[in-house]
């Protein structure tokens, strides 16, 4: 018996990035991939210049939310080491940045 992916490799991707917009608090969202693409183009570097994470814990949330979402993508038998490997490319693809407002605020004093 062959196993049926449920979601496309651009599916993925695509509610992995609307995840992060959504827990960082911004309303952007992209309905398809083809709407992201026209927007990568316009605005090449926007994984850097639209958002950030606020801390390393909403960061470890999103993560996590891709690694269990990586399922709906691939099989249940690929490992769980494969699926963060997968998960740490997209983050260093399209991931927003991690910043930590405590360490700005005491190099800002």
């Amino acid at each position: 018996m062959t196993k049926v992916k449920k979601i496309s490799e651009k599916q993925y991707v695509l509610d992995c990035i609307n995840k992060q917009y959504e827990l960082c608090g911004l309303e952007r969202r992209f309905d398809t991939f083809e709407e992201l693409s026209k927007y990568s183009k316009e605005k090449p570097k926007w994984f850097d210049e639209d958002g950030f994470f606020e801390n390393k814990a909403i960061y470890n949330i999103w993560i996590e939310y891709c690694v269990r979402h990586f399922y709906d993508w691939q099989p249940k038998r690929v490992s769980k080491k494969i699926a963060k490997d997968n998960v740490s490319w997209l983050a260093l693809d399209y991931g927003f940045p991690c910043k930590n407002y405590e360490t700005t605020k005491k190099k800002e004093e």
